[in-house]
């Protein structure tokens, strides 16, 4: 018999690069599903999909179990940053996770997740067994690595990759950019589309010649992006793993980093950390872009740190505990 997956969260990015990795590698089968993942209708969705078939295991990549126990299924939960920031906390999405993710917790085989720092927070929010919730990690691709073409720009650039959510801290990151010696000698290239905020400080602090949009950038450019970059800086307050992290190591890109949530936990020693929330930490971390030493030193362990996540390694991880625990 199969071992049946949930297709839709298929993608490029974040959770659909999990689903794509995890689901060739172990070579699970898709199911049809109608309609949205997320939904509060979605559980009963899964539920009669599956009732067609003679079903080994069903496996989802994302936050969505079946109603019930139709079947032995796993299911992800990436983080609980829906629940731990309170700006993007809202009574719907609390609903959802205290009358489906909670119950799916007790009817799984097992629980999958990204970081050692989201397991015991989901341990601790569910008062699951620990042995049921199970860290698999994530993986870089190959074609991340300084071998290759860098991004070609005029001047000397920092790179953030990202959203511009506010859990981000992309406003904070023009600030100490505005406030720091780096401002003389490197432009700041921040991917996808500046939101109000941003584009109002870049604005007030008169960095419009600096501070340059780059849109969406296709996942076949970013390599690129990475290597031509002087550094990645993830001012991020809160992050389940933080893919960027490893695709800039991998690639030969200095990590200047957070040191909140799962970030320390995914760099390890490759990376200059900083305090996200002030102002002066940020700043002195960036008045340190023009340390060749620290530049060279952050370069080669983030090389040899990257090698540590490989998609080979983390589909085993899975297939082995639904292996062992269906």
């Amino acid at each position: 018999m199969p071992i049946l997956f949930d297709a839709r969260w298929l993608g490029i990015h974040g959770i659909g690069r999990f689903a794509a990795e995890v689901s060739s590698r172990c070579g699970f089968v898709p199911l049809d599903i109608p309609g949205k993942p997320l939904s509060l209708l979605d559980p009963l969705r899964i539920r009669r999909a599956l009732s067609g078939h003679r079903v080994e295991h069903y496996f989802s990549p994302g936050y969505n179990p079946p109603l019930g126990k139709p079947c032995s299924f796993s299911f992800t939960i990436h983080d609980l940053m829906l629940l731990d920031l309170p700006q993007l906390r809202s009574a719907a999405k609390t609903g959802y996770f205290e009358w489906i993710v909670k119950p799916g917790i007790k009817n799984a085989a097992v629980v999958f997740t990204v970081s050692e720092y989201s397991r015991q927070r989901i341990i601790d929010w569910s008062d699951a067994p620990p042995d049921k919730v199970v860290c698999v990690g994530n993986g870089v691709d190959s074609h991340y690595s300084p071998q290759g073409t860098p991004w070609a720009h005029p001047r000397p650039y920092v790179l953030y990759v990202g959203n511009q959510r506010a859990h981000k801290n992309v406003e904070a990151l023009i600030d100490s950019f505005a406030a720091s010696t780096a401002r003389k000698d490197f432009d700041l290239l921040l991917s996808g589309t500046f939101s109000d905020a941003v584009a109002e400080k870049i604005q007030l602090n008169r960095l419009e010649q600096q501070v340059h949009g780059l849109g969406m950038v296709p996942e076949e450019s970013l390599p690129s992006l990475y290597r031509g970059a002087h550094a990645l800086v993830m001012p991020s307050k809160y992050e389940g793993f933080g893919l960027p992290l490893v695709e800039a190591m991998a690639c030969g890109a200095p990590v200047f980093a957070s040191d909140r949530t799962a970030i320390p936990e995914v760099c390890g020693e490759a990376a200059l950390y900083f305090d996200p929330e002030n102002l002066e930490s940020m700043v002195g971390a960036l008045d340190r872009l023009n340390d060749e030493a620290l530049l060279s030193q952050l370069k080669s362990a983030g090389l040899e740190r990257a090698r540590e996540f490989r998609w080979d390694d983390v589909a085993q991880r899975v297939k082995l505990a639904i292996q062992t625990r269906r």
